[in-house]
């Protein structure tokens, strides 16, 4: 792993080196490292980890370990380098793809996340890769893109699935088209009439959920 000199001072700044006189076994970093984590330590968390990776660096678990404790220390292009490590050993691996995806947005490189995440949806052609797409992209602000992602997802779901119709919502709500929202909450509704979730989501909009409440998703097949 190449450590950048932003992420050398935090972790130099802390009493846990990289390098120590008495090596510890390397399960007994890990541990430590996951310690670190449970309580929110992450400087040493990174520390940890750091020294797993060089101890071992084809550890792609400590790399996304290392990852998780970075951008909790706002680290995301430091992060976003042991990710690519960790996702080019576990291309199907949806945590890492996640995490990436989040670190590439989070350093500001929204082009490169747009290109490995709408790539990875038309190879696959999934619904759940088509709704990361559009998640993704509403948390970068391209709410067109993230609207034709999420149509594309509840199409190949054929209307059957209660995810794609709230993500549609909530992008609609987000976007002020209060309309479109309650219409794919509506459709939810239908798909899954005891979904408390739904239920309580139409009721925000001051709407009543029943029988006579549901609209039929405009994919249904």
């Amino acid at each position: 792993m190449i450590i950048t000199r932003r992420l050398a001072a935090v972790l130099l700044a802390t009493p846990i080196l990289l390098a120590s006189c008495q090596q510890r076994a390397l399960h007994m970093v890990e541990a430590s490292g996951e310690r670190a984590m449970d309580r929110g330590d992450y400087v040493t968390a990174a520390n940890e980890y750091s020294e797993v990776i060089e101890r071992r660096p084809g550890n792609w678990q400590a790399r996304v370990q290392l990852a998780k404790a970075l951008m909790a220390m706002d680290l995301p292009a430091e992060a976003r380098e042991n990710l690519e490590v960790a996702y080019t050993v576990e291309p199907e691996n949806e945590e890492v793809l996640n995490l990436l995806a989040e670190a590439m947005l989070e350093s500001g490189d929204v082009g490169a996340m747009t290109t490995e995440l709408r790539q990875r949806a038309r190879t696959r052609n999934t619904v759940g890769d088509w709704m990361r797409l559009g998640i993704f992209l509403q948390k970068a602000g391209d709410l067109d893109g993230a609207e034709q992602a999420l149509l594309t997802a509840a199409r190949i779901d054929n209307g059957r699935s209660v995810e794609p119709q709230m993500a549609l919502a909530s992008l609609y709500r987000e976007a002020g088209a209060e309309d479109a929202a309650l219409r794919r909450l509506r459709m939810a509704l239908y798909i899954d009439p005891e979904n408390e979730r739904v239920q309580q989501a139409i009721r925000s909009y001051g709407e009543i959920p029943g029988p006579t409440y549901v609209l039929v998703p405009e994919e249904w097949d």
